[in-house]
């Protein structure tokens, strides 16, 4: 709720998210729909197993599913899945009209989880024989998670009211409208078990925070072009806005990426890592834009630096606006470092909106990128065109 750890949360929040996001079943072989679903999962990187699938007209019902990562622990248990409206799509492949998954409570080691439930309408799983490489990814026309609760040891920790998704119907090579929001979250740092992180958060000035998030975007699956906008917002904190737009974001290079996952299975993160860098050159970016509206965050993180230091806020700001233009001086641009120091230092002293613009003439590839970070790294400002500019 990205929108960036307790890691039974995270894991939880996760298995949630991808399991709600079954494939679509035929009409009445439960059987042929589960192993669709967890072959579209292992390409996901994850694996599924069920105790139970149990075929009842076009709707299968999946009975303690649970959902790990290879070789990571021992995953996540949901006790009931139901995939209702199942058709057959041919080749293989299926349209779910709902996944319903009820409420339910666990607790584990002192920390306990409720969930409210969720469903997904229109989930699209994709058979063996599928060509679309998009399809494969998992298609699906609305998803809405419940509710979700975490606290340790009686006392509530994190609590979120929900996650929403929809997406405009897809055709190969049409354009895909999407919408998100992670509706309003809060969580009580002074409640987690970690004494460092409740003392730090208290003496920032947040033992609580709350927020929310929303995102929106287009994608044309035909060109490749994707574009999206979204909002962060940590109440009495910051705002944080993210613009960007990309190119070459096409079917095929999510082929590539797919198949690139299957032949490296086994071998090394950095490995794997290098390889999609790889294909990541193919990409363009047409522009990007981060900004930062304060809201009062930026005065408390100043003032937790000084009482460090044993200064006062005036001494960190002037610190900060002393050693800035030395730290620039790398750039071998005098101009940028200039107005960057400027922004910078406007922004501190009276904190507004710090806000980044890369947006170049025509579209740079990632791979002119990566070269020129390689071999001339002060070139990317004029590159990207990139600009820094305060309280506008």
């Amino acid at each position: 709720m990205t929108l960036r750890q307790n890691a039974f949360t995270a894991t939880t929040a996760a298995a949630l998210i991808f399991a709600l996001a079954p494939h679509a079943a035929a009409a009445v072989d439960g059987d042929a729909v589960f192993d669709a679903l967890a072959a579209q999962m292992e390409k996901q990187g994850l694996e599924l197993a069920a105790e139970s699938v149990e075929s009842r007209g076009d709707d299968v019902s999946l009975t303690n599913l649970t959902i790990t990562v290879p070789g990571g622990d021992d995953g996540f248990q949901m006790e009931k899945v139901l995939l209702e409206d199942v058709a057959d799509a041919g080749n293989g492949s299926y349209v779910i009209g709902r996944i319903a998954m009820p409420s339910f409570s666990q607790t584990r080691e002192g920390w306990t989880v409720a969930f409210e439930g969720a469903e997904i309408e229109g989930y699209y799983l994709a058979g063996p024989n599928a060509v679309d490489p998009i399809a494969s990814v998992g298609i699906y026309r609305e998803m809405n998670i419940g509710a979700l609760q975490v606290g340790a040891n009686g006392d509530l920790v994190f609590k979120l009211d929900g996650i929403s998704s929809s997406m405009s119907p897809y055709e190969p090579g049409a354009t895909l409208e999407m919408e998100g929001e992670v509706k309003d979250f809060f969580i009580d740092f002074s409640q987690i078990p970690e004494p460092g992180v409740q003392r730090t958060m208290d003496e920032i000035g947040y033992p609580q925070l709350s927020g929310r998030m929303t995102a929106s975007g287009t994608w044309n699956t035909e060109s490749g072009e994707l574009s999206a906008q979204e909002k962060f917002i940590l109440d009495d904190a910051a705002e944080l806005n993210v613009d960007f737009a990309i190119g070459g974001y096409t079917a095929e290079l999510i082929a590539a990426m797919q198949e690139m996952q299957k032949n490296m299975e086994g071998q090394s993160e950095e490995a794997m890592g290098f390889a999609m860098l790889g294909l990541m050159q193919q990409l363009e970016i047409g522009h990007i834009t981060i900004e930062l509206v304060d809201d009062s965050g930026t005065n408390k993180l100043l003032d937790f630096a000084a009482k460090k230091q044993g200064t006062n806020r005036e001494g960190v700001v002037a610190m900060a606006k002393g050693t800035l233009p030395f730290a620039l001086a790398q750039l071998q641009n005098p101009e940028f470092s200039a107005k960057v120091s400027a922004a910078v230092g406007t922004f501190l002293d009276d904190p507004g909106s710090l806000k980044i613009v890369a947006a170049p003439a025509t579209p740079v590839p990632v791979a002119q990128i990566m070269g020129s970070a390689m071999s001339a790294p002060q070139s990317l400002i004029s590159v990207l065109s990139v600009n820094v500019t305060a309280n506008e």
